[in-house]
């Protein structure tokens, strides 16, 4: 399962789309004791970006420069969540890093707490702590020795403290395995511009990278291993451009790929999810299938090899196939038939599912989950004005040289009202490209009788993560079903 392959000490990504639930496994590892595994779980903010973005521009920062700053931040986070828990080492087995967290205590009053946006505060005053966890370590203390720390010699600041740190932790005597799990890192403020977010994150990256691979990797004698997983959606690691990043993606990440199809749905994990939501905290237990319990609609068939299609090929057919989706639809269906006094019903009504009430609420959701997965590389008003550009269609489907058409049209709407010209408009492919990328439009490929289905999330895997978008004298487009209502592009 995905949660035992999160589990293995090779595995330093955790990725999947929006709603595929990244932070739903790192939460669960980090309240629950599963295979001895103490973790915690530390959440990038728009402060801490905006601290990153100052600290650039003040220190003049290069990528190197950014990955020393996370190796200390990392390093402190991982450094306190041992020190807390009793169970994780032995008390005679952390003298050293306790007296380097002494000196981190007082440089904050005895009142730091495990946040990435307290650890920055570190760096900040770099110059503060190298002098306290000198004066609190051997080197300061027995020995006498003087080292000289000024605020202007601020990368060696740092470079002391990210080494007495790790002379610490290999030291250490691990009796379970310890995980840091960073969320957050998918989204970026209107006020970071792309490149410096990108070079942020990327200094994170290949500070998690060398941490694990060789600090982490090298504790003698010890139990246990640290190591630092980074919680990532596909786009984003493929902008990161690491190095061998291919290999990285196979060996060293967990990939959550929730695909499944009509016909196999029942055998696949998201069903089991659709069957969990349903039967949790039923009175009583249920004999059979739970889901067919609740939905025994028999919908008019999309295809000549089955009778009817079920409800859950229909849920598949709105959504992207994340547990996030199925979810909500049911949320969605719990609440319509609520307002309509259909609450006592002891099965859900397809009549409910096929208004106008829910389609447009879940349609609308579709599109705020677009607009959370574009912000990554687009204002706010980028973003409206990528809205507009369907209202230049007139029909769900449509062919390359009636795409060509429309994103004419489109460039000069956008030359005419726009006082940015956006980036994703500089080429007609790109835009076809990021329209797939999003999965707002499937290619439809013809070949003989039948026709091929290729959306970006079902082509999308851990060896091909940025699938690209088919282009031919056999390919058409569609919209996908989710922006119909949205689209003002009627009903499928």
């Amino acid at each position: 399962t995905f949660l035992d392959e999160l589990t293995k000490q090779s595995s330093f990504f955790l990725i999947g789309e929006k709603g595929t639930g990244k932070t739903a496994y790192a939460t669960y590892l980090c309240n629950n004791n599963y295979k001895d595994i103490s973790a915690t779980m530390s959440f990038l903010s728009t402060t801490d970006y905006e601290k990153f973005y100052t600290l650039k521009q003040q220190k003049n920062l290069d990528l190197t420069g950014y990955e020393g700053i996370w190796k200390t931040i990392l390093l402190l986070l991982i450094s306190k969540s041992v020190t807390e828990n009793d169970k994780v080492t032995a008390a005679f087995n952390r003298s050293g890093i306790n007296d380097i967290l002494a000196a981190i205590d007082e440089y904050y009053m005895n009142a730091f707490s495990p946040e990435i946006t307290t650890a920055m505060k570190i760096v900040d005053e770099s110059e503060i702590v190298a002098k306290l966890i000198c004066e609190h370590s051997e080197v300061g203390g027995k020995n006498g020795s003087k080292i000289e720390f000024t605020e202007t010699r601020f990368q060696h600041n740092l470079f002391y403290i990210e080494n007495k740190f790790k002379t610490a932790l290999n030291k250490i005597k691990l009796q379970k395995n310890v995980v840091l799990f960073i969320d957050g890192i998918d989204v970026r403020p209107d006020s970071i511009p792309y490149t410096d977010y990108i070079q942020c994150i990327r200094g994170l990256s290949n500070a998690a990278w060398t941490l694990n691979t060789t600090l982490f990797q090298n504790l003698r004698d010890s139990k246990g291993r640290f190591r630092i997983v980074l919680l990532l959606r596909p786009d984003i690691y493929n902008s990161l451009n690491l190095q061998n990043s291919a290999t990285k993606l196979l060996d060293n990440a967990v990939y959550l790929d929730w695909g499944t199809t009509y016909q196999e749905y029942k055998t696949s994990f998201l069903y089991e999810i659709g069957l969990k939501l349903l039967s949790y905290k039923q009175p009583y237990p249920i004999s059979g299938d739970i889901w067919e319990e609740y939905f025994d609609w028999k919908i008019p068939s999309t295809s000549m090899e089955r009778d009817f299609d079920t409800a859950f090929m229909a849920f598949l057919k709105i959504s992207l196939s994340r547990p996030r989706d199925i979810l909500v639809i049911l949320q969605y269906l719990q609440r319509k038939m609520n307002r309509d006094g259909l609450g006592g019903k002891l099965k859900f009504c397809q009549s409910c599912f096929e208004s106008d009430e829910f389609q447009n609420n879940y349609s609308t959701y579709f599109v705020s989950s677009l607009k959370d997965q574009l912000s990554f590389y687009y204002s706010s008003n980028e973003f409206e004005l990528f809205l507009k550009f369907f209202d230049f269609f007139d029909d769900t489907d449509f062919s390359y040289e009636e795409y060509k058409m429309i994103y004419q049209k489109f460039c000069d709407y956008i030359c005419e009202n726009a006082q940015d010209i956006p980036d994703f408009v500089d080429n007609e492919k790109e835009l076809l490209q990021l329209l797939y990328d999003c999965n707002i439009i499937t290619a439809l490929e013809k070949k003989g009788d039948y026709q091929y289905f290729h959306f970006s999330y079902r082509e999308k895997n851990s060896a091909n993560i940025a699938p690209k978008v088919p282009v031919g004298e056999n390919i058409t487009y569609r919209f996908h079903y989710g922006m119909y209502k949205r689209a003002r592009l009627g009903r499928y």
